[in-house]
This record gives C-alpha cells, structure tokens and sequence, in this order.
C-alpha cells in the first residue's frame, strides 16, 4: 500500500490482472501510441481508488464492482489535451459544435458536472432535479444559440414546425434531454455506450474533420479497450450527460449544416433512442411508472443469453456491448467508410427501418417469460 496525500492506491495485483493491464497497454500503445499508454495507466490508477465505486448488481449485467468515475476520466484528459494545443498556438475552428458557440461549451461542462456530483455522491440529487436542470442547461442553450435546432432536415414538416421559434425549442430542449437519459439508460454493458461514442467519434472526424473529434477518437478508443477487456471503469453519470450532450449537439450541429442526413444521424444513435423509447411504453403499458428503471432492456437479455455459455465474468458483458454498438452505430460507419451510401442520403431511413425491425424481433425473442430477467 503506498500514500499518497488522501488517497491510497492499491498496488497489489493478481496474475489475472497483471495480464490484463499488461494486454491493455500493449493493445492501447500499439493503436494510439504514447497518449494511449498514458491514458491507459491514468484509467488504471482510477479503478485502484476505493471513491466512486459502482456496485456490480446495479445494471443487472456486470459482476465485478467498478469505477463509475470513466466519463470524468475521458473528459478530463480530452480538456487537457485541448488545453494545450490551444496554449500551444492552434487555430480552433467552428467544425465542432463545441467551439462553434461558446455556450455550447458550456452546456457540455455543466452536464458533465451534474453527472459527477452524481457519479461521487450516489443519489444526492433527485432524478426530478437532474431532469429539470439538465433541461435548464438546453433550454439556455437554445435560446442563446437557436440556429444549432435543426430545420434543415428535408421534411418540410418537420421543418416547419422545428422553424416555430417556441415549438422548435421546445421540441429541441425535450429531445436533447431525453437523448442524454437514453444514453445514460444504455451504459449498462461494456462497450456498449464506449463503442458508440468512439466509432460517432471517428465518424464525425471523417466528415468534419475537427480536433475536438480527433482526440475523442483517440480517448474513448483507449477507454473502450479498458472497458471491454477489464470491466473496471464505468462512464458514470458525469460520462453519460457530457458524453450525451456532446453527441446530441453534434447531431443538430452536423444535420443543420448539411454534413449529415437526419437518416444517418438516426443509424448513428439507433440503439438508445430506440431502448429509451421502448422502455418506457412497456412500463406504461405494464402500469408502472414511465422513468423507474428496471433490468428488462435488450442488452439484459443478450447478456443473460451469453452469460451461459461465457468463460469469464467480464467476456458476456463485453460481448454483449460490442454487438449492439456494432449493430448500431457500426453501421453508420460501414456504410461511409466503404462508401456504400452518403452521410446526406436519404436512402439511410431505410437502414433504419431495418434496424427497428431487428431490434423489435431479437426483443420479442428474447423477453420471452423464460428468458425474463426483471426483478
């Protein structure tokens, strides 16, 4: 044991984990070099603290305790590097909804610090509270930057009614809102919600091209690694919220500016949009409260379905979570990587809709009484 100020890290390491880390930094310096390395000890350090620990009952999927504290992790070291390169002279540019406007910088970090306060004191806040100023955070930012709510979609409907200066904030406040809870709702497989922020990451590196995408590529891939390999380091609420916004914010930004197709924005984010979505019209339909969660989403039940047949605790979570981000996100990222179709066309509503239709019937299968894992 060695102390150090308040804090005390555990050095003490079995075989298993040795192997681990030892795979982990080789992996992490070999794809993102030197910054991967040190961000893979950063995150190892963080799961070695006895603060902000997730109990492994709580998503219904993991069973090892781990840091929720990996959303707080990825964003620091992302401000960090941001931080220097515009000390070290570089030219940011409006390629990134995060310094295309000031406030939307701060929506992110307001987010991200109502997760941790969250993510460090359990259950401080209300889920009421966290809703209503999750929603004063965008509702401010759409009243001081109304040109990122998209009315360029190309349905003249949706359109015009997104082009309704109440009604248009009104609709964007509640979606981003509603966004942030879904993906908060999905971080409950590894990889799962990781993977979908590293390839959307990529993605809009690819189109956009800003530094702001380029680090995160690099920072949540290093994290993804972690995650899927060890099981240790959660995003958290902090992770979640900042990560969300971000993404919801990319999303109008990226839409309204003709880089990307709404249809393709909808491919990128198929899967928590639609579980959060789903969720709670089960829960209506089954007579209980809309917004109280419970263990019967579809990645619960592909986990219960691999867990059977896994070798180690972490491999059917990890498993679990790589597929859907896979079967989500993934796509988006086949389809323009290999040039099949373009981030503007139309034709990715019907990838969609293939998407729904796979979901719905892996769902209906899976939930089956036998299969059931609510509780």
């Amino acid at each position: 044991m060695i102390l150090n100020g308040s804090f005390i890290l555990n050095l003490v390491l079995s075989d298993k984990e040795l192997g681990q880390l030892f795979l982990m930094m080789l992996l992490a310096t070999f794809l993102f070099g030197v910054a991967g390395l040190l961000g893979m000890l950063v995150m190892q350090w963080v799961t070695r603290q006895r603060y902000a620990k997730d109990n492994q009952e709580k998503h219904g999927i993991s069973q090892v305790n781990a840091s929720r504290l990996g959303g707080a992790v990825i964003i620091g070291i992302s401000l960090c590097f941001l931080i220097f390169k515009f000390f070290e002279g570089h030219q940011f540019t409006n390629a990134s909804p995060l310094v295309a406007h000031p406030w939307a910088g701060m929506a992110f970090l307001a987010s991200s610090a109502l997760g941790l306060v969250e993510d460090v004191d359990n259950d401080l806040l209300s889920p009421q509270l966290r809703l209503a100023m999750l929603a004063l955070f965008f509702g401010l930012t759409f009243v001081i930057w109304p040109e990122v709510i998209p009315n360029k979609t190309g349905y003249a409907v949706i359109d015009f009614i997104m082009s309704q200066p109440i009604l248009g904030w009104a609709i964007a406040v509640i979606f981003s809102v509603g966004f942030i809870n879904a993906i908060n709702m999905a971080d409950g497989a590894n990889g799962l919600v990781p993977g979908i922020v590293f390839i959307a990451s990529v993605i809009y590196n690819a189109i956009i091209g800003a530094l702001v995408w380029e680090v995160l590529s690099v920072v949540t891939g290093v994290f993804l690694l972690f995650n899927v390999i060890s099981g240790r380091l959660f995003l958290g609420d902090a992770g979640a919220y900042g990560l969300g916004a971000v993404l919801v914010l990319a999303g109008f930004y990226a839409v309204d500016t003709g880089y990307i197709g709404v249809e393709f924005a909808a491919v990128m984010m198929c899967y928590p949009c639609l579980e959060v979505i789903i969720s709670m019209l089960r829960r209506k339909i089954a007579g209980r409260s809309m917004f109280k969660p419970d263990n019967c989403h579809l990645h619960n039940y592909i986990h219960e379905r691999l867990k059977v047949n896994a070798k180690s605790r972490v491999a059917a979570n990890s498993l679990t979570g790589l597929l859907i981000a896979g079967a989500s996100t993934g796509v988006a990222f086949i389809g323009y990587h290999w040039e099949l179709l373009s981030p503007t066309d139309s034709a990715w509503g019907w990838v969609f809709c293939a998407q729904v239709a796979v979901y719905l019937l892996v769902y209906l299968y899976l939930s089956r009484p036998q299969t059931a894992v609510d509780h």
